[in-house]
């Protein structure tokens, strides 16, 4: 399979212009706004700062993450795995929660419109990602991500971590009013594709868990299955 070629001039970053004509009235506001006005003071105007350097902090923060949630399911199990899962459903849902609550939509949008516009704002701005989003029809909106900055890392099996956030996401999303919805992904750049390729499905049934938690829990089994049979050839 071809790997993602760089540069591209394709898809948005955060500050980028979706090409649906309601997106010139989307604003979209960040988390943390504390943390990133002081960020930004600290290294306006300085010619030794070399934004890299935020990229390697928070790929050791990510890889850090990873590694909990490994050393905790050998140590406890299922358990243990329950205990970092929700830690990190409710790291996913505060960034969400506040991004949405700082960013604005404009009225009369569709559905799979509102869906799409907050997802480009996880993607683009939680999830620093470069992405190319479009929409597919009344209930579904699709995106690829161009570039991710766990790709080169991650394994697409330890990209289960990322499911554990999007679960926070999502209900942070039905808690704001947004249709449920349930994102399949079906290409992964760790797996050696030249993008990651999502499309979402609006949800009928707003009733129990959200079906994307369904797979996150075939995952978690198959990791303690992995220990299991790791262990036997010992």
């Amino acid at each position: 399979m071809p790997e993602p070629q760089y540069p591209t001039n394709e898809g948005i970053w955060s500050e980028g212009r979706r090409a649906e004509a309601a997106y010139e009235k989307v604003d979209l506001g960040l988390p943390y706004q504390k943390a990133v006005a002081n960020f930004r003071a600290a290294c306006q105007g300085r010619a030794d700062f070399d934004p890299a350097v935020v990229f390697v902090w928070g790929t050791m923060q990510a890889m850090a993450v990873l590694n909990v949630l490994k050393a905790v399911e050998g140590a406890f199990g299922a358990a243990g795995q329950d205990v970092v899962r929700q830690a990190i459903n409710q790291s996913g849902y505060r960034a969400a929660q506040e991004m949405m609550e700082n960013s604005s939509f404009p009225e009369g949008l569709s559905e799979a419109e509102l869906g799409s516009f907050v997802t480009t704002a996880i993607n683009t701005v939680l999830y620093a990602s470069l992405e190319r989003p479009w929409i597919a029809g009344e209930k579904r909106y699709e995106f690829d991500i161009l570039w991710c900055p766990h790709q080169d890392m991650y394994t697409a099996f330890d990209c289960r971590v990322q499911r554990y956030f999007v679960e926070g996401m999502l209900d942070a999303m039905e808690d704001a009013g947004l249709p449920r919805s349930l994102p399949v992904v079906d290409k992964l750049i760790p797996h050696g594709d030249d993008h990651c390729h999502f499309f979402v499905q609006l949800l009928e049934d707003k009733q129990g868990v959200n079906p994307w938690r369904d797979y996150s829990d075939q995952l978690a089994r198959r990791a303690l299955e992995r220990l299991g049979q790791k262990a036997e050839g010992e």
